[in-house]
């Protein structure tokens, strides 16, 4: 019931050089030539395609996903204008893979068939579903009911939205020998294996809670009844004048909107992006109408704690048993915050897991997780601002 994994990594600026030279690290690395799948995560200025020709020309034949990034994780630290691959082998862990396309105009449909695809294989004693879906494209809501029509409202989903280094423009999907774009890939993991989830995003509340009373998806036009943008306007003060002005990077992503879910422990956190001339604001994700809503902050103490505990989670559920691989999806925000101590954040996950284990990761436009993951029970949401730590472990108890 063994469990290897491995990590590759590549700052080479040619892609195929830089994909061949990360696929032969990782074999050297974990001193195994063949894996059963392939995790890759790399910045979006390579060529996608021949990104992925340098690793199948070291690595042909083995499943692959993945995605463009904001940047790359692994043990190692925080990378830029990089690549990182992981590779896991194991006699008990078993994947399937799925692809949805056409995500903006229907990003359900697309996450339903995503899922589909990965079910037909059947695995036994499922564990975990993993997407990436475009960051750019998507409805990240709707394509998490989407795949959930399939898998069911309970079951747990994990994921990152692709990214691109902060351009916005366009983010790649990797699966199998191609690169997609307004697509999700994603993987069913099953098998005889124990797997981990945290959860965690450091906010906390300022302020009394505030109804949505008109919104559209993404936009809220009104709270309580009155501008949304008001809502900052009370709280900047003279400032807020110069709200429609700025590119919020810097206000959304500090002051963030928390959006309250019955039964959750914890508010979902909604970055509001812009505002719009009529006074409305333009979120990151969809916010109902009717939501209850409240004025987020946070600081890099917070940010830094709320990642040890989302690690300590991950490791919790494991019971004991050895961490084999952790994969991190950090949101890009985070990364913004906490500036020159991005590594940190890695660093304090690392000591939360308590041992050395193959890390990779990347920086995304936006989460998927449940809230209380550690019980998994409850939905799975499409988060902002929020880092998930999943970690994979063998089963040793079984049949005990």
């Amino acid at each position: 019931m063994a469990i290897r994994a491995g990590v590759g990594t590549s700052e080479n600026t040619d892609p195929f050089q830089a994909g061949k030279e990360a696929a032969a690290k990782l074999c050297l690395n974990a001193q195994e030539d063949f894996f059963d799948l392939l995790l890759v995560f790399a910045s979006a200025k390579f060529d996608p395609q021949k990104l992925l020709a340098g690793i199948r020309s070291v690595s042909p034949d083995i499943p692959l996903i993945g995605c463009s990034s904001a940047g790359e994780i692994t043990s190692r630290g925080v990378s830029s204008s990089s690549l990182a691959i992981m590779g896991i082998k194991s006699d008990s862990l078993r994947f399937a893979t799925g692809l949805g396309c056409g995500l903006k105009a229907d990003a359900r449909a697309a996450g339903h068939h995503c899922a589909q695809e990965a079910i037909k294989t059947r695995l036994s004693n499922r564990h975990v579903f993993i997407m990436f879906p475009d960051g750019l494209t998507a409805n990240g809501a709707d394509l998490i009911r989407g795949a959930q029509e399939v898998l069911g409202t309970s079951f747990p989903i994990v994921g990152g939205s692709s990214g691109d280094d902060f351009l916005f423009e366009k983010t790649y999907q990797y699966y199998r020998n191609q690169a997609y774009s307004d697509a999700v890939a994603g993987i069913l993991l099953g098998g005889d294996a124990l797997l981990g989830i945290g959860t965690r995003h450091g906010w906390h509340a300022i302020g009394k809670e505030h109804r949505v009373s008109r919104a559209r998806g993404n936009i809220i036009e009104k709270l309580d009844g009155k501008q949304a943008i008001k809502l900052y306007r009370d709280y900047f003060g003279e400032q807020a004048e110069d709200l429609r002005k700025l590119s919020w990077a810097k206000i959304g992503t500090i002051y963030p909107l928390g959006m309250a879910i019955p039964d959750e422990r914890e508010n979902l956190i909604r970055y509001a992006f812009k505002a719009t001339e009529a006074g409305s604001l333009v979120c990151a994700a969809e916010v109902p109408e009717g939501s209850l809503v409240r004025l987020m902050i946070a600081d890099k103490e917070g940010v830094l704690t709320a990642a040890r505990e989302a690690a300590l989670e991950a490791k919790a559920a494991l019971k004991g048993a050895k961490i084999k691989a952790a994969i991190i999806f950090d949101s890009v925000a985070r990364k913004r915050i906490l500036g020159r101590l991005a590594k940190e954040e890695i660093n304090v996950i690392k000591k939360a897991l308590g041992e050395p284990c193959p890390i990779i990761g990347f920086y995304s436009y936006g989460e998927q997780a449940p809230l209380r993951a550690q019980r998994y029970i409850g939905k799975s949401y499409f988060h902002n601002e929020t880092v998930v730590v999943l970690c994979l472990a063998e089963n040793h108890t079984r049949g005990k």
